[in-house]
């Protein structure tokens, strides 16, 4: 297979990434590159991190001291910290020094599974500019800072005249397809080339994987992966539009590329595995190569798509059989790409066909991922199609009783799979789009339960931090230096960065469902006032907190605007500072608990960091934990209303204590002085919607 020097890597690629050319590392600024701080292991090194702590400055530091706190700091493998040391500049020449054994086993530690792959999955079902209004980190400046801190690392080794070897080419392959980023797998390949490397089975599969998942995880990429004959046009363009920007098709068909490097692995004597075999398969499916999938199916498994659809399955000829132990024995891996595949191609019928032959005959579980891949495309399936393409994109539509039916067999007893909120999501838009109020609260009643169980795990999370950090957010802290440069508290602040992004993620999901609820304009029927005269004033009440109050809504007799201080578009819909709950009606039975009453994390640390303004943010941990949260903890400036300090003292707050917010900060009714100032009208109550009607 031809390979491409650095040179043209850059200028053919529609979306350039210098950040892995290796010789210009250099010239990107990692901020975790201007740190001081030495991120030393567990306890069992505490006069390590004494002596390392009382040296004054670089130079001074004695070599034997700096190994020992390194290597202290490896020993732990928290992946966090080991990545810190490793792109720390004092330790640059014990990086460069290391025997390349010990240094495969750290480089290891850099695992997509840890830095990356939480993240991809929780940012799938938000969309970028969500995660932009929430002043949430992107998924793509996620996954660019991981690349960055490779490039850096191999750079360093490669400066102290050290080469790579097959382990730490092979491990860069699997951070490329991790990301989804084909032009780094193409300058990994391209290395291991020069290097003069010989790449092995697993590094065709990952270059292969990443070919395939090229751009599908971040941007609008993720919303393209389905195959009609309006999305093979924008995928063959020379410079395609942005949202096409992956795998192609056409003459720079992403299936011709992963052919060549499968030619390549057979022509070399490599025996295809699994793996292998689902990339073919999954790049055929790319360019909408139906009957590749299929092919493969059958050459490889036995597995004749056509005749399971027409025929009984036990009159068909068995599966191929292999020993358990045979890298062709098929896992759930398969099956997920079938699920895609077919899903992705229009035939759901076919996915699921397949999937229930090959479970049965091989004996493996359908796993939860494959189910919400199956549930996710019949979902996309069931869509109304509109535009000129609307008949062609409209191929393998079913009926939304079809997807209550998926959604049916993975929650029986026989899959008992348990819904997340995203399931509740598709679930409720169902019920949405056929004008079925009590289903639809359902699932947003099922979701809004599962957010309170994530939030739980966010608290206590919260309070294992807390604990390191000397109690309290209330008054400054005496914060255990030693406790913090712990493996611990790393391991800690990254369990509670992923949870905290889990309920943003889910509350963001509350959010839109609250508002598909109150724009539906006839839940109960065109001629019956029921639901603008009873049921919309409960379901204002009930899901306040996840509504604006500024927006407005159609009936049958006029329009009606709600007016007040936030409204649709801004980073928070709340005036208070207090986690976003279900708030009880006259008919929902709620009794609201201590949670109504909590403070929203963000504005925990945020006075927190107002209690301590000397606490070290360039500490790795501390900037992680940190991050954004003034951003996200910014109210405008309000003055107290006395309505909303009796609706606390209700809840168990003490009037003296409700703010709880920033100085200045404070969700009550601004002042009309400073509603001129933001060229407002003064006069409007938040809390009491103003009511206009047209």
């Amino acid at each position: 297979m031809p390979t491409r020097d650095s040179t043209q890597w850059r200028s053919n690629s529609h979306t350039p990434n210098p950040s892995w050319n290796a010789n210009e590392a250099r010239r990107f600024t990692n901020p975790r590159l201007s740190t001081t701080s030495i991120l030393e292991g567990s306890s069992h090194y505490d006069r390590v991190h004494q002596i390392a702590d009382s040296v004054q400055s670089i130079d001074e530091e004695d070599l034997s001291v700096r190994k020992a706190a390194f290597y202290a700091i490896i020993q732990d493998g928290q992946p966090d910290q080991v990545m810190d040391a490793l792109l720390d500049p004092r330790f640059e020449e014990l990086v460069g020094s290391m025997p390349q054994s010990v240094f495969v086993e750290v480089f290891d530690l850099l695992s997509p599974a840890y830095f990356v792959i939480p993240y991809r999955d929780i940012h799938r079902p938000i969309h970028p500019s969500a995660a932009k209004l929430k002043r949430y980190e992107s998924l793509d400046s996620i996954f660019d800072e991981f690349a960055n801190n490779l490039a850096t690392v191999v750079q360093i080794r490669r400066s102290a005249g050290c080469a790579l070897g097959l382990a730490e080419y092979t491990h860069l392959l699997d951070c490329a397809r991790s990301i989804g980023d084909a032009l780094m797998a193409d300058y990994i390949w391209h290395s291991m080339t020069e290097d003069e490397v010989v790449p092995d089975v697993t590094c065709y599969n990952y270059y292969m994987e990443a070919k395939v998942w090229d751009k599908a995880y971040t941007g609008r990429e993720k919303y393209h992966l389905r195959m009609t004959p309006f999305a093979y046009r924008h995928r063959r363009f020379f410079h395609p539009n942005v949202g096409w920007q992956g795998h192609r098709t056409a003459k720079q068909s992403v299936r011709k590329e992963v052919l060549q490097i499968f030619n390549e692995m057979t022509e070399l004597g490599y025996q295809s595995d699994e793996t292998t075999f689902i990339n073919v398969m999954l790049a055929s499916s790319r360019v909408g190569h139906v009957q590749g999938v299929k092919n493969i199916l059958k050459v490889a498994w036995n597995v004749d798509i056509d005749a399971l659809s027409t025929e009984d399955p036990s009159s068909l000829p068995p599966a191929t059989s292999y020993d358990r132990s045979s890298p062709l024995y098929p896992s759930s891996r398969l099956l997920f790409a079938i699920a895609h595949a077919f899903g992705t191609n229009n035939d759901i019928s076919a996915a699921l066909r397949a999937i229930e032959f090959i479970s049965s005959s091989y004996d493996i579980p359908v796993p939860e991922k494959v189910w919400l891949e199956l549930l996710e495309r019949s979902f996309v399936l069931s869509r109304p199609r509109f535009g000129p393409d609307a008949q062609r994109n409209a191929k393998g539509k079913v009926s939304r009783e079809f997807v209550k039916g998926v959604f049916e067999i993975m929650t029986s007893s026989t899959f008992n799979v348990r819904p997340t909120v995203e399931v509740h999501r598709v679930l409720a838009k169902t019920a949405w789009d056929q004008a079925r109020l009590s289903e639809f609260q359902r699932h947003m009643c099922a979701a809004y339960e599962l957010l309170r169980e994530t939030r739980k795990k966010r608290r206590t999370a919260r309070m294992i931090i807390e604990s390191y950090l000397g109690g309290s957010s209330r008054r400054r802290s005496r914060i255990d230096t030693t406790a913090i440069k712990s493996q611990a508290f790393a391991q800690a602040v990254h369990t509670y960065d992923v949870l905290r992004l889990r309920v943003a993620q889910q509350t963001i999901t509350m959010e839109g469902l609250a508002r598909l609820l109150v724009m539906h304009k006839r839940w109960t029927g065109r001629d019956n006032p029921v639901w603008e005269r009873c049921l919309f004033p409960q379901v204002l009440e009930e899901w306040q907190d996840f509504l604006p109050q500024c927006f407005g809504y159609s009936t049958k007799s006029g329009g009606v605007e709600f007016l007040g201080e936030t409204h649709w578009g801004q980073p928070s819909l709340t005036l208070h500072n207090r986690v976003q709950v279900r708030r009880p009606n006259a008919v929902n039975g709620v009794e609201l608990d201590e949670e109504a009453t909590q403070i929203e994390d963000d504005f925990i640390w945020a006075r927190y960091l107002r209690c301590n303004p000397d606490l070290d943010l360039e500490f790795a941990p501390l900037k992680r934990l940190f991050s954004g949260v003034r951003g996200r903890a910014t109210r405008r400036y309000y003055t107290v209303n006395k309505e909303h300090i009796t609706q606390a003292e209700k809840l168990g707050c003490e009037a003296g204590e409700l703010p709880n917010l920033p100085e200045g900060e404070y969700a009550g009714t601004p002042s009309d002085s400073q509603k001129q100032k933001d060229g407002e009208t003064p006069g409007v109550i938040p809390g009491n919607f103003g009511l206009v009607f047209s």
